[in-house]
């Protein structure tokens, strides 16, 4: 089963998925892995491993002890751990001050705690115009 049939078809009963505030939460547990593309409408959580692609609609939030490999893209991404590839944020990235990112970042604003380390491209500005090249 692809991870988009899953994320898609699973109920609320103890695979991670919840509702709050109204709106849809994935959360990873620290020995969760996702390997392929998820596109989600709601948040994620991720404290296990991921490779591929993360596209949601909510924000993305990467736990310290997460190992990441894959192009994420949300509203609001909060890195925690380690991340390699491009993260694309509408409003706002946070890098915590363990957060070690290589990869390119596109974003309007940007935070990076002390401690954190970035390697990699920034664009800042409208994500929307950066998106389409223009």
């Amino acid at each position: 089963m692809e991870v988009q049939e899953m994320a898609e078809t699973a109920s609320a009963e103890g695979n991670g998925e919840a509702k709050r505030g109204g709106k849809n939460s994935f959360s990873m547990g620290p020995n969760d892995v996702l390997e392929g593309k998820l596109i989600y409408d709601g948040s994620v959580h991720a404290d296990g491993k991921v490779e591929g692609e993360l596209r949601v609609t909510g924000n993305i939030d990467v736990a310290s002890g997460a190992n990441v490999k894959a192009l994420l893209e949300g509203a609001n991404v909060t890195l925690k751990g380690a991340v390699e590839g491009s993260v694309t944020a509408r409003d706002k990235i946070t890098l915590g001050k363990n957060a070690k990112l290589s990869g390119d970042i596109v974003v309007k604003r940007l935070q990076i705690d002390d401690g954190a380390s970035l390697n990699g491209h920034v664009r800042m500005g409208d994500v929307e115009t950066q998106a389409s090249g223009q």
